[in-house]
């Protein structure tokens, strides 16, 4: 398999099926995304870490979100104009609010799969967001469309291998339940970028720990983030009570660290250029 796609037969609702749901779960945790994205700062640091020397007209970027990117390119870029996208209703709301004294951003409702405000951009940005998307590929080839030539594009994005121990322990509890979907590896995303007709001129890989309090507090962050209820999370049907009860006292037992427990995050962050 070189991309993420419906052409995998992973995907069993439309395109625009699983657009509403990933941009309805993340509309519900627009309060509470902050509270617990370590991860996603990390990568969103990541992200800038690796921007070259430059001073861009005009950026795009990708999955917004809440802002942790979007706040840190401005520190960057103090002047340049910003077109935010992010398909959560609730998420653009939030961050409005949230940035309402930075007048150079424009926070916009699209799919970064299908967005084209009309112009290209010297400089894409993303971060924590291309990993939902149902075609990886589709999405990489609109946003090298989007570039201008010689353009820049910066991405930061979860692979698989992310929370990796509870999917893991969700298979050895509920093997009928397994989710549809699994995140992108680092070779489909390299394979997707590549066939776009990106050139990677830089690239890295990480893999991160992150503790927590015990195995309820894991759970409870993990919702509250949005990442529960979507393809790569939830399996054909929710678990029971027992089965619930059962996994959170065996990821206690099981990934116990440092008086919590752990959980992993596999993350590639690749500077591009077209």
């Amino acid at each position: 398999m070189d991309c993420i796609g419906p052409e995998n037969g992973a995907i069993s609702v439309s395109k625009s099926g699983e657009v509403l749901m990933i941009g309805q779960r993340f509309s519900a945790a627009a309060e509470t995304y902050d509270r617990h994205a370590r991860p996603q700062l990390a990568l969103a640091q990541s992200v800038v870490s690796m921007l070259p020397e430059m001073y861009p007209a005009q950026i795009l970027e990708l999955g917004a979100g809440t802002g942790q990117l979007t706040r840190l390119l401005v520190e960057r870029f103090p002047e340049v104009l910003i077109d935010a996208i992010d398909m959560a209703e609730k998420m653009v709301a939030h961050s409005r609010v949230k940035f309402a004294k930075q007048p150079n951003i424009n926070w916009i409702v699209a799919d970064a799969q299908t967005y084209w405000g009309g112009e290209r951009y010297p400089l894409i940005a993303s971060s924590s967001a291309l990993h939902w998307v149902a075609d990886l590929r589709e999405t990489c080839e609109n946003i090298f469309q989007c570039l201008e030539p010689s353009g820049t594009f910066v991405l930061g994005i979860m692979l698989q291998g992310t929370l990796k121990e509870l999917h893991e322990l969700r298979q050895e509890i509920a093997p009928e339940k397994t989710p549809e979907r699994t995140l992108p590896t680092y070779e489909e995303t390299v394979a997707c970028l590549a066939a776009a007709g990106f050139r990677i001129e830089r690239k890295k890989r990480s893999t991160e720990q992150i503790l927590y309090p015990d195995a309820k507090a894991f759970l409870q962050a993990i919702h509250e983030q949005g990442v529960t209820g979507g393809k790569v999370s939830a399996g054909n049907a929710p678990l029971t009570r027992n089965e619930l009860s059962q996994f959170v006292a065996d990821y206690q037992e099981t990934y116990a660290s440092n008086g919590g427990v752990f959980a992993s995050y596999e993350t590639a962050t690749f500077l591009l250029t077209k």
